[in-house]
């Protein structure tokens, strides 16, 4: 018998160093997807476009940028994921420059091990959610000086975010190309036409483009915008609190 356990516990251990040795090679293959795409955005009109944008001094003061919907980075669309992440730490890497404190988060119902490892190696703290119909720590993290990053994100995903009441900055999907994904009065145009009215109106919108160049046909790319409040709409959010 104390060879059977024995055997046990050598074939337990080789287990174990394959599964590290697997999750060490995806992990080395994740940087050097990234390390390209972002030579690549570096390079492109998009991080032109977003770089002006958030060299405006009128958006809302950012203490920390959440990304929501980012997705697994070893799914079947890895090269758009890893696109949005580019992105992604690229607007935490501008901003930081004003302020060096703000803090990186990323929530997602589909990361993998191996995506948080790779996300924590890059400095972005990992949220949790137990489903997709559930927004979980995030809305313990969505403020007012909290920038929002959600390119891609599901109608129900926008909808769970909007709720949280602490809508004043996000950078994802242009909502007015939003209302004209469906056809007029389909259950998708409703609801994109019903979140807009309820929640996006009001904010100041700046379209972001120059995407040609960075998205590919296979991501499937769509028109992104950056919407803040006016201090006046913050104004009328905190008398809607009170």
């Amino acid at each position: 018998m104390p060879h059977a356990v024995q055997a046990e516990q050598s074939n337990q251990s080789t287990r174990t160093s394959k599964t590290k040795a697997s999750s060490s090679r995806e992990h080395r293959q994740l940087h050097t997807i990234y390390n390209e795409t972002r030579t690549r955005y570096i390079e492109s009109n998009l991080s032109l476009s977003i770089s002006h944008l958030l060299e405006s001094k009128n958006h809302p003061t950012v203490t920390r940028i959440v990304s929501l919907g980012l997705g697994s980075l070893i799914s079947a669309d890895q090269a758009r994921r890893i696109k949005q992440l580019t992105v992604f730490l690229a607007i935490g890497e501008q901003l930081r420059q004003r302020e060096p404190k703000i803090m990186l988060y990323a929530q997602d119902p589909s990361f993998s091990k191996v995506d948080e490892a790779f996300l924590q190696s890059l400095g972005v703290n990992i949220l949790s959610t137990p489903s997709a119909t559930e927004l979980g720590e995030a809305a313990q993290y969505i403020n007012e000086s909290t920038l929002v990053y959600c390119p891609f994100l599901t109608l129900e995903a926008y909808q769970l975010f909007f709720a949280t009441g602490s809508l004043n900055y996000f950078i994802g999907d242009d909502f007015d190309a939003l209302r004209i994904k469906w056809p007029k009065r389909s259950a998708g145009w409703n609801e994109a036409e019903s979140l807009s009215r309820r929640f996006v109106q009001g904010l100041r919108k700046r379209v972001i483009g120059g995407g040609d160049g960075f998205w590919d046909a296979e991501d499937k790319p769509f028109p992104m915008a950056m919407y803040y409040s006016s201090q006046r709409h913050q104004d009328k959010q905190t008398r809607a609190k009170l």
